[in-house]
């Protein structure tokens, strides 16, 4: 009975482990796509030829592509070197109308006091992120020098644009990569650094739904005549998978990858399961050739170790299954566990995935069975002389 008890507490230990390992890597994955809904374009839409001049019927036809667009915001931005004092870094500098303004400012973290700005217009000011404005040194209110790296031809030869702004606030969207690289202003900031009237750099749709971005891409691919694949295409429309494919398929093979380690928990489990009932087919040889001798068949003596495995691996597996979505109720409830600051939620993530859980029970029943077949399969072949004279 104690080796029966081990065996079943390492078939619990192991599925506990994988359904709560899983379950906090589903609740990251779950919390990154929240923030990239609520912070990155669903869809993007680019001209192959660089920049393009405003076309409201391109937008129109956007708009009406699929019902599951919500908004359809037309994007001017460039790469910039972003100086202050001695420090520089590289960013994206992106110009953007009232509507995506208006969100980036109700996610100010910190703002400039209404005397530093009262010198500039709205066209001169720049929203920088938090992780940037860190790095940078910047507070709200400093002034930052924009630097393009492409040359421009003037009376003296080609010099670089530059052009300074104010910083109006700093913003906190919970995505590091946003915040590190990208720092927003009105359109008109843009234009007027890069002295050009009217055009835009992309297009930016924004959906219902994070999960339906692929097939709303295709809408609008065939809404502007592009085939997939087209190397005459004009356009490039890209969903947040797309985007974002190297990304989600790493933390999708990291969670692979993780199963299948995690697996050999079990198949070590069954391992003390075969040992069991091969002891017991040791220890009850002279039971088994009584059986045999009055009537039994092999096929029925293989099944009683069959069963016999297949009842140590739905109680640990039961009971495993059982703690771990206790475990993983008590997480979500209660957070017990925070995460360093460089995470973008402190909190540990959880989501407990009913299709996971369902594939790693029936994963583990595998293994608990074919653990079982090996020792049901020497019993069956006792004949019933063999253990009543062994046991002479």
């Amino acid at each position: 009975s104690l080796i029966t008890a081990i065996s079943i507490g390492g078939v619990a230990v192991g599925v506990l482990t994988l359904i709560v390992t899983l379950s906090v890597m589903s609740g990251f994955e779950g919390e990154l796509k929240k923030r990239l809904f609520s912070a990155e374009t669903h869809v993007l839409v680019e001209s192959l030829d660089g920049y393009f001049k405003r076309d409201t019927d391109l937008v129109a036809k956007i708009q009406t592509a699929s019902p599951d667009v919500v908004d359809v915001y037309e994007v001017l931005q460039t790469e910039v070197i972003l100086r202050s004092g001695r420090k520089v870094s590289g960013a994206l500098f992106k110009g953007v109308g009232p509507e995506q303004l208006t969100w980036v400012k109700e996610h100010l973290s910190e703002r400039a006091p209404p005397e530093f700005l009262k010198d500039s217009v709205e066209s001169e000011r720049v929203i920088l992120g938090q992780e940037m404005a860190f790095n940078m040194g910047v507070v709200a209110g400093d002034k930052v020098t924009m630097v393009s790296p492409v040359e421009s031809e003037g009376p003296l030869g080609a010099v670089p644009r530059v052009k300074q702004f104010v910083v109006e606030g700093i913003y906190k969207t919970g995505v590091p990569e946003q915040e590190l690289h990208v720092v927003f202003t009105p359109s008109a900031g843009v234009e007027s650094f890069l002295k050009q009237a009217g055009v835009l750099s992309q297009i930016e749709v924004r959906l219902s739904s994070l999960e339906i971005a692929q097939e709303a891409s295709d809408r609008i691919m065939r809404k502007l005549g592009i085939e997939i694949n087209d190397p005459l295409a004009k356009w490039s429309v890209r969903s947040w998978q797309k985007l974002n494919e190297h990304l989600f398929q790493s933390l999708k093979l990291e969670r692979v990858a993780m199963f299948c380690i995690l697996v050999f928990i079990v198949i070590v489990a069954s391992f003390n399961i075969i040992s069991t009932l091969t002891m017991m087919v040791i220890e009850k040889k002279r039971s088994l050739s009584i059986l045999r001798a009055i009537g039994a068949t092999p096929k029925q003596i293989g099944n009683i170790f069959v069963w016999e495995g297949a009842a140590i691996g739905l109680v640990g597996i039961g009971s495993g299954t059982t703690i771990a979505l206790v475990l993983c109720y008590f997480l979500k409830k209660y957070p017990v566990i925070e995460l360093p600051d460089f995470y973008y939620d402190r909190s540990l993530p959880v989501v407990v995935d009913p299709m996971t859980v369902g594939l790693i029970i029936i994963v583990a029943m595998i293994i608990v069975y074919v653990g079982s077949i090996v020792p049901s399969k020497k019993a069956s072949e006792l004949t019933p002389m063999e253990g009543i004279r062994d046991a002479r």
